[in-house]
């Protein structure tokens, strides 16, 4: 077998499965989307809120 009939199998045989994947409505990839990108938001604040108070913390208790 040559390379290039391997490659045309190859293709060939992706083709095929994604003729069987299951994909998602335009309707779940945009839900998806901004479910992601809000909790995104809602980590980093939580995150800087944390980091802003432990570093109080730490400022405080250094200074003494």
């Amino acid at each position: 077998m040559n390379v290039v009939t391997k490659v045309r199998e190859y293709l060939t045989s992706v083709r095929t499965e994604l003729g069987r994947v299951s994909w998602p409505s335009r309707r779940e990839v945009v839900s998806f989307t901004v479910l992601i990108l809000l909790m995104s938001v809602v980590l980093g604040v939580y995150l800087g809120l944390t980091d802003l108070v432990v570093t109080q913390l730490l400022r405080l208790l250094l200074q003494r």
